[in-house]
Order: C-alpha cells, then structure tokens, then sequence
C-alpha cells in the first residue's frame, strides 16, 4: 500500500502521506478491529527489508518525526510574507510572534497589546489577541515583547491579584508577610512567627470573640464606602479624558493645543473631535488650534502683563518685588494692597508679606492699607 502511494507522484515527498494512511487506514486495511502492538524489537526480519527500522522503539520515532515536521514548518514561515491578523499588513516570518499554527500576529502589534494589558493591570493572564482564543502566551514570549523590568512588575502584579481572590490569604500585620488563616480566623506569619487574628489584626484571642455582627457590618459598610469613593474618583478623572483613536489609552489635556500626542502609540489626535491627525492641516477646517476660553485667557493674562510692566516703568521709585516669584510690581496712589500681575498673588507693600484677607491684615492691630509713599 506504500509502494502505490509512492507509485502515484513519483519523486515527490511522501513520507507524510506515509504517516497519515498508517495512522487513519492502517488498522481497518490490517483487519485489526481495537488496536496493534508493535513490537518485539531487536529480532531477525524475513520480510521486506524496507519495513526494517533502526529505531529503538515507536515512542522514539513518532516524536522525531513530528519534531522535523515542526522545523521545516517554521523554516517555511520565516521564508515567506504573511499578512498581520490584527494590523493587516505584511512582513517577513521573521517579524511575528507565532502563538500556533494558524494565530500569528507582527512584533509591533503583540507589543501594543502586550504592553497596553500589562499596564492596565485588569487582567491575571495575557491570551491571544485572537477573538474566543483562550490560549496563554508563554512566559517567555512576555519577557521579550515587556522587557525585564516590566515582565517582574507583570508578575508582581498577577501573583497580588492571585492572592486577593483567595479568602484565606492575610497578611501579617507586623511584616506583611502573606499568610494562610485557618478556619477559626486564626494565623500564623511563616517570617516572624507573630499569631494574629485575621479579622481585628491583633494578637490571637483564643476563647474571646473578636468583633460583634454590628461591628462586622460596620467594617463592611466602611469598606464600601471607601470603594465607592475610588470607583467615583476614578470616573471623574476619566470623565474629560479621550481615547486615543489608535491605542485607546484614555488621554486628558490640562492645558496647550488641541493636538494631542499619544505617549502610548506615538500617534498625534485632535483632543477636539478625537480624529487621528498628522500635521496641523486638520485645524485649517472645523476644529480650532486653541479652545476659545484659553485664548481669552491668555489675552487677558498678556493685557494684565503690559498694563503692570508699564506701571512698573511709571512709578519705578515706588516699585517692590513680589515676596512670591519676585517680580517688581507698582504701587499706585496710596492704596498699599498690590496684585502681582505676573503670579496673581496679593501682598501688603509696607510689611512685604502675602496677603490672604484683607480684612484680617489691614486694621487697628495690622499695617494700614493706604499711606503716602
């Protein structure tokens, strides 16, 4: 039967048509209903001696083959183009991260992912970018695409998490050393060998209850609270945030222009209308540079600047530098209050301190808020 499967494209390669007919068909052609044992080895063949093997035994020859199966495919691989399965576009075999036979993805792309999921934290493992893939990426495929640094940040983080999800695990009060409570809540730090309770964190009370259902109530409804109040004050940091329309990192602008660049990616945006953007080309249409208000404000600030420069000039004899950012500013008539035009602070010209309430600097017990000179 090999002869004619060899016979049918002769000098072609047929070893693997060879292993896929003696593993599906030859049973049923034998006539062997359940199953064969090879074997006995080492003995004298009278047939055909090209069915002779020098092997010592199956489990020694299937993984060989499966082995050289497994190395010329890859060789294969790196020698051709292949198109990204998330970026669609094309690279050498030698450009991607190959997770199995049919899920490989390019260097850039895996390392965005990886990258982007390492630093979220939300997650204990890193599968496969492909969609209902639940496969793991190896260790070793971390560390390259994260780096060392960051792939033990990674674990340090998987292994907190881990233990977070697990109700036995405490830690010890004194050293923080991760410990196991029993089912009394009791424990006993392997570090410095302190017993404690797991609910109060004191010394064990053997005999004694720890804290009443009231009490108990009370810690949980703290714990809420305090949990609530992180899930609101994370909402409002990300409430004026943008996603980069690359990356999807969440960006927030504080102040400057509205074209945004993405630490993350690289990639440049407009905070405006959140449009991947190259160049200032996009600000000529719909979307403006500077928002209004900041605009305004900057005139403001700048008539602000001219206005206490000139007074400056004006009545230079009269001029006091800011005790804040040092800045001389004028004093006009007889009023010893003065605005620093430049940081906006207020100040009392006689005592040279800054000034928060005039109320309660200017008065009987203070300096006088207007004097000659």
């Amino acid at each position: 039967m090999l002869d004619l499967i060899w016979n049918e494209q002769p000098g072609q390669e047929v070893i693997y048509q060879w292993v896929e007919w003696v593993q599906s068909s030859s049973l049923s052609y034998l006539g062997f209903d359940e199953e064969i044992i090879l074997g006995p080895y080492e003995i004298i063949h009278t047939g055909d001696k090209r069915a002779i093997s020098e092997s010592v035994s199956p489990d020694v020859d299937i993984p060989s083959l499966k082995s050289y199966n497994d190395e010329q495919c890859h060789e294969n691989f790196v020698k051709n183009f292949h198109e990204c399965h998330i970026c669609y576009s094309e690279y050498p075999g030698g450009d991607f991260i190959k997770l199995s036979r049919q899920h490989f993805f390019c260097w850039k792309c895996m390392e965005t992912y990886v990258g982007i999921t390492a630093r979220e934290g939300t997650k204990t493992k890193l599968s496969c970018p492909e969609e209902k893939c639940e496969g793991v990426l190896p260790s070793g495929i971390l560390r390259r695409l994260l780096g060392d640094e960051e792939f033990q940040r990674w674990e340090t983080l998987v292994m907190q998490k881990t233990l977070a999800s697990m109700s036995d695990v405490v830690y010890c009060p004194r050293c923080e050393t991760t410990c196991c409570a029993d089912e009394d809540n009791d424990a006993q730090c392997s570090k410095c060998f302190f017993s404690f309770c797991s609910l109060c964190s004191e010394k064990r009370h053997i005999g004694t209850s720890c804290m009443t259902p009231e009490m108990k109530l009370l810690v949980l409804q703290r714990r809420e609270k305090e949990m609530i109040n992180e899930i609101l004050s994370v909402k409002e940091i990300l409430r004026d945030a943008k996603q980069c329309p690359s990356c999807k990192m969440a960006i927030s602008r504080t102040e400057g222009c509205n074209k945004m660049v993405c630490n993350n990616c690289g990639n440049y945006f407009c905070y405006r209308c959140n449009q991947k953007i190259d160049g200032y080309e996009h600000f000529k249409g719909e979307c403006e540079l500077f928002p209004q208000e900041m605009i305004q404000t900057w005139e403001r600030a700048n008539a602000r600047m001219v206005e206490g420069q000139i007074l400056a000039d004006l009545f230079g004899g009269r001029g006091h530098p800011c005790p804040l950012c040092a800045q001389v500013n004028a004093k006009v008539g007889n009023n010893n209050h003065i605005f620093c035009w430049a940081c906006g602070n207020h100040y009392c010209y006689l005592c040279k301190k800054i000034v928060k309430r005039g109320s309660n600097h200017y008065g009987p017990k203070g300096c006088k808020q207007h004097t000659e000179g």
